[in-house]
Order: structure tokens, then C-alpha cells, then sequence
């Protein structure tokens, strides 16, 4: 009798709230979104999410973007090279707006990539992770998918600004996404004939089998002499009364010696 009145007991007790026992509130998920620019780029503008390629011996800007709750905890920045494995290279402190910049001379291909090792109250994260190249010939490339452009859009329209240096004498690629079945195009580029030559254009047809499908555009320059300048690039549908500028994208061009 005594042994059921003991078991009853505890079950009563087990039954009661914990009273001044507080419960640990289960960590934060967290978001690492990253993007890449050729230069040193403290500003917003000039990141992109394609892979870009730089001339050897330049810099790249790999950006992080988080929660501005976690200001003031530390990011683990990796890269790794074309043959070898992630490496932990630096760390940095998030700064107050949820941002966190790493600046890399780059001499090879380099893959980059934010990892938070998490705490009490944030999650474990990591990023993508970005891409940087180089080229010995001082060439310089960018793309622009249809997402980004996508994203940025408002009211239908969107403006993109990206920076590049490219040496002269050298090539400069650019490739932005193009769906000829929406009846929209390219535009002709506009430059400063002083700094770059348009040597060739073509249309690259869509990587995917589905109906309207997207495809692309690219275009090839030389750098001519060195100097900055502007090269910018407009969507439209051409026929008269056709939607004009649609899509813009901005490149500064830097041409080095």
C-alpha cells in the first residue's frame, strides 16, 4: 500500500509545472546570402551572384549579408583552391548594418564561402559561396543571370551597376541573360570609342528544354588604352512603341596597364 501511495506521489509531482526553472529557447535559424564584385567595393552597388574573372593579380570583394542581430559575432571566411580543399582564412566581425566584406587579391581560380559557427541564440550557417577567376592575360568577364535582374525589378524595371578592371589590350567579356520569345533584345552598346572596341555580339540559346526558356546574349571587347569609362547595355523590345529600357546594366570599366 504504502509502495502505491509512493508511485501515485510521484506521478502527481511529475505532473506539476516547473516552477523558477527557466527553458532555453532553441537558437535562431540564420541566413548567410553572398555576392562578388571585381575591385575593392565598400559601397552596395557592383555585386553580383555569377562568377567573375579578374586580372591576375587583382582584387576581388566577397560580401555577406545577414541579420543585423548578429552585429558584433564573428564570420568564418573559407576558400578553397580549383585543386585543394576549404581552408579557413580569416575571420570578421559583423558589422552593424548585418554585412561582412573580405578583399582578395586573386591570382587563381578561388572559390569563397561565409560560415557561422553558431552560438546560444543564432544557428550554425553557411554561405553559397562565390567564385573569382584570373586570367595571366589581364581579361576580365561578368555575367548577369535572369534572376538577378528579376529580383532587383520594380515596376517592371531594373538597373544594375557592376564594376570590372580589365587591361589593356586585353578582353572583356559580358554575358546577360535575353529571352528572345518575350520579343525583347539587347540593345547596341553604348561606349567611348577611346577605351573599347566591340569586336564581336551573339545569341546563345537557352540551356533548358522547356518552352520559352531563357537564353543569352555576350558580347566581346577590347580594351583599348588605358583610362576609366562607361559601358551600358539596354533591354528592349525594338518596334516602334515597344517597351524601352526594360533592363539596364551599367559597367564601369577600369582599363589598366
Amino acid at each position: 500500500m504504502f509502495r502505491m501511495r509512493l508511485t501515485s506521489l510521484v506521478v502527481a509531482l511529475a505532473a506539476l509545472p516547473m516552477v523558477g526553472v527557466p527553458v532555453q529557447a532553441a537558437p535562431s535559424p540564420v541566413v548567410l546570402t553572398d555576392s562578388i564584385a571585381a575591385g575593392v567595393v565598400r559601397g552596395a552597388d557592383g555585386f553580383g551572384l555569377s562568377g567573375i574573372v579578374v586580372p591576375a593579380g587583382t582584387y576581388a570583394t566577397y560580401l555577406v549579408e545577414t541579420e543585423p542581430s548578429l552585429a558584433g559575432k564573428v564570420l568564418q571566411v573559407w576558400t578553397r583552391s580549383v585543386s585543394g580543399d576549404w581552408r579557413q582564412v580569416t575571420s570578421r566581425t559583423v558589422a552593424a548594418d548585418g554585412t561582412v566584406r573580405y578583399f582578395a587579391r586573386v591570382s587563381a581560380w578561388t572559390a569563397f564561402q561565409a560560415r557561422f559557427a553558431g552560438d546560444d541564440t543564432a544557428a550554425p550557417a553557411v554561405a553559397h559561396g562565390r567564385i573569382a577567376n584570373a586570367s595571366p592575360r589581364g581579361d576580365a568577364s561578368i555575367s548577369i543571370g535572369c534572376g538577378e535582374f528579376e529580383t532587383q525589378a520594380s515596376g517592371g524595371t531594373a538597373t544594375l551597376r557592376r564594376q570590372l578592371a580589365v587591361r589593356a589590350g586585353a578582353i572583356l567579356r559580358v554575358t546577360l541573360c535575353s529571352n528572345a520569345s518575350t520579343g525583347y533584345r539587347w540593345d547596341a552598346p553604348r561606349l567611348d570609342g577611346r577605351y573599347l572596341s566591340l569586336l564581336a555580339h551573339r545569341t546563345l540559346a537557352p540551356t533548358s528544354a522547356l518552352m520559352g526558356a531563357p537564353g543569352s546574349e555576350a558580347w566581346t571587347f577590347r580594351a583599348l588604352r588605358a583610362g576609366a569609362t562607361t559601358l551600358t547595355l539596354t533591354y528592349s523590345r525594338p518596334w516602334q512603341g515597344g517597351e524601352k529600357a526594360t533592363w539596364t546594366v551599367t559597367l564601369g570599366v577600369t582599363v589598366i596597364r
